[in-house]
């Protein structure tokens, strides 16, 4: 992913809440320090190398196959990163409407302004452009080294061996509330696109004052933001 200077009044709100508060936006650092022990031949019956299953999960992603996603993971926790990643995805996606949509009948600059696509790259082995480095194996867990678009610190995700096959085992950091809060984002940037549309923002309200559509998206992407902020609460509690 190509990176670009921003304008200071850029929309950065995502990735400053999710520092802030701690939130894991991958779930899938590997906290655990890796072993210096090298598992030689990781071929392990079908399952093949913890790094073979990390390239089918990379190709399964890119693909948006959630199906072919899941059944790489291990099961306990399979569910979740499928809802977190569909929940991305449709923020990702409204993001991308909403850009294309400013870009097209207001104004490049703006577009830049409110483009919220570098979250895209950072949600660690779910991110585009991973390259696998290398693999340790110890018993039946086994950590990755990779890097995201060759940019340093090197990452780490953690895998299990599960009935002889490799499956990717996400870090902590996941609650009921974190897809939900992508989706409220979501439909805000669909409501900023609309109030657009019907002109109630209309492209020379804009332009004439760059700041008003950043401060409009701020207001809409809000009440993700608050959730996100939210002590981590599970299903239950």
């Amino acid at each position: 992913m190509h990176t670009r200077p921003r304008a200071p009044g850029s929309v950065l709100v995502v990735v400053g809440v999710l520092s802030a508060s701690g939130v894991s936006a991958t779930l899938g650092g590997c906290s655990r320090a890796p072993s210096q022990s090298q598992g030689g031949a990781g071929l392990t019956g079908s399952g093949g190398t913890p790094s073979e299953t990390l390239n089918r999960l990379l190709a399964a992603r890119e693909q948006r196959a959630y199906r072919d996603i899941k059944s790489l993971i291990v099961p306990e926790h399979a569910e979740e990163v499928i809802s977190y990643l569909m929940a991305v995805d449709d923020f990702l996606f409204a993001n991308r409407e909403l850009c294309d949509y400013v870009r097209n009948e207001v104004g490049l600059g703006l577009a830049q302004n409110i483009d919220q696509s570098y979250f895209a790259g950072m949600i660690d082995v779910f991110s585009p452009y991973v390259k696998i480095l290398d693999e340790i194996i110890e018993g039946d867990m086994a950590t990755v080294s990779f890097q995201v678009n060759d940019k340093l610190p090197v990452k780490r995700a953690r895998l299990r061996r599960v009935g002889g096959v490799w499956l990717y085992e996400p870090g902590p950091g996941y609650t009921p509330q974190l897809p939900q809060a992508f989706l409220r984002m979501a439909h805000g940037l669909r409501q900023t696109l609309q109030e657009i549309k019907c002109g109630r923002l209309s492209p020379r309200a804009l332009r004439d004052d760059p700041e008003l559509l950043a401060r409009e998206v701020q207001v809409r992407l809000q009440s993700g933001v608050d959730l996100l902020k939210r002590p981590a609460q599970r299903d239950g509690e």
